[in-house]
């Protein structure tokens, strides 16, 4: 949901983006927001009311999730999220005939801590079973890697437009550490339910790469071309040299 708002953002404003003088290839242009964003992140953007990224943060938030089986209720409190702005663009490439474009981005870690409260029934491998949790969270994924490719083709509603076609996407991780602490287990309890997540959550990531290109397709896709429908890729490209050149005004000493 952030990153769908963030991209309509990102959609609307470059319709107003003012002009650039002079050819900048999409990808220069993405390469020069990214790095843009990395100055900004640490200290957030007010003009545009944009929060710090690294750390993110969230004091306090409910949630009531069922799917199936499974039914959670519960909260999450003083929740930060380091590393998102701390990726490696290993490679980056952009066809100008073809306009297909590649990717290959790293994070080395992205961590969370914070604590959650929640009450339910679990479902897992056809089982139920119910839960009752007051976790400190404490997990960590190590070099989460994403790559892959799309092409930018004419929007099918508006011929002035453009649309993702042939999104091919992998992604991996090396190791996901798991050391949260349940105030309600014991020791051993502890011990064992850290390690059996971090199993799991390794054996999905690799269960669920044959499906990842089609879960896009239904599911993300259509609204990223939605939005993509209403620009070109001048504007896309004269929006990322734009919004880089007001990020990288940001006077951010803040380390995190």
């Amino acid at each position: 949901m952030i990153a769908k708002v963030l991209l309509l953002a990102l959609l609307v404003a470059a319709t107003s983006a003012s002009p650039l003088t002079g050819s900048v290839n999409y990808i220069e242009a993405f390469g020069t927001f990214l790095r843009a964003f990395q100055k900004m992140a640490p200290c957030g953007f007010a003009p545009w009311n944009l929060p710090v990224f690294e750390p993110l943060t969230n004091e306090f938030s409910t949630f009531n999730y069922t799917k199936g089986d499974t039914s959670l209720v519960g909260n999450a409190s003083n929740i930060r999220i380091s590393g998102l702005s701390e990726f490696i663009v290993l490679n980056g490439q952009y066809d100008t005939t073809t306009q297909r474009a590649s990717f290959d981005v790293m994070f080395p870690e992205l961590q969370i801590l914070g604590s959650t409260v929640f009450d339910g029934t679990f479902s897992v491998l056809g089982f139920s079973f119910p839960t009752h949790q007051n976790t400190l969270l404490n997990e960590r994924l190590e070099q989460l890697r994403f790559v892959g490719a799309y092409t930018f083709a004419p929007s099918l509603t508006n011929p002035k437009g453009l649309r993702i076609v042939d999104l091919d996407l992998q992604f991996y991780v090396a190791d996901v550490k798991i050391d949260n602490w349940d105030t309600l287990w014991s020791i051993a309890t502890n011990t064992f339910y850290d390690r059996w997540s971090s199993e799991l959550i390794s054996l999905f990531v690799k269960e669920i790469q044959p499906s990842v290109d089609q879960l896009l397709a239904d599911y993300v896709v259509p609204d990223i071309n939605d939005l993509l429908s209403n620009v070109s890729m001048t504007d896309v490209t004269n929006f990322f040299m734009n919004t880089a050149k007001e990020w990288n005004k940001v006077e951010c000493d803040v380390h995190a």
